[in-house]
């Protein structure tokens, strides 16, 4: 009898932890919502709280404030990105492959993913870089960070394949002058004569190009001297 009675709250335990972690998930799937399409000026507790289709009370129950939520929605999304690159860019699916292939191939994905997300990443951007707390700004910087190191990485391991003289810096540099490139036109309003108007294919040939010819990567198979 006592077996089958903890057996029974054992159940209703998980039971009230699975309800709460779906309550957290639509929580959180409503801020990125609601910071995608209206922004972070727009992006309040009351607003979140009608997308999710719950009280602004059951909010703060998760969270103390708008700030605590929103960094959970950052740390979350950045968490799932990470996952992603990390089998993106493992090693073993690129043995063979070149140079020039893996940054064709990458940075294409990344131009994707960020016209993908454009609305949610430029709230998230933002949010980050006006934070107060400078402890969480290096954070967000780091997650920030990650896929380009994780491609660098897979780019020096081939140093012989472009002609560069300081390979490791140059690869470097390189990734943050294309990220930089990315935020900004992500940052600023589309015009009509904006090159993010352009469309993904030859918005991720340019970078391409650019990058590849700032490394000076071989281009059917000969080294060429940097641009």
């Amino acid at each position: 009898m006592v077996g089958e009675i903890r057996d029974d709250g054992d159940l209703i335990y998980a039971t009230k932890q699975a309800r709460s972690r779906q309550t957290l998930d639509r929580l959180l799937e409503a801020a990125e919502q609601v910071l995608a399409t209206r922004g972070l000026d727009e992006a309040t507790v009351p607003a979140i709280a009608e997308r999710a289709g719950v009280s602004v009370g059951i909010v703060y129950r998760r969270f103390k404030d708008k700030d605590a939520l929103l960094r959970a929605v950052y740390e979350r999304f950045f968490a799932r990105s990470r996952e992603h690159n990390r089998a993106a860019l493992d090693p073993e699916r690129w043995i063979g492959a070149p140079a020039a292939e893996i940054v064709r191939a990458v940075i294409g994905g990344i131009v994707h993913g960020y016209r993908q997300h454009r609305g949610l990443l430029r709230a998230l951007f933002t949010y980050a870089q006006t934070h107060p707390d400078e402890q969480f700004r290096r954070r967000a910087e780091e997650l920030n960070g990650e896929a380009f190191r994780a491609l660098g990485d897979l780019l020096v391991a081939r140093g012989a394949e472009w002609s560069h003289p300081r390979p490791d810096a140059a690869v470097r540099f390189g990734l943050v002058v294309v990220a930089a490139t990315l935020r900004q036109l992500m940052l600023t309003d589309e015009g009509a004569h904006h090159p993010l108007a352009s469309s993904d294919e030859e918005l991720a040939r340019e970078l391409t190009r650019m990058y590849s010819r700032y490394l000076g990567i071989a281009e059917g198979g000969e080294l060429r001297p940097p641009s």
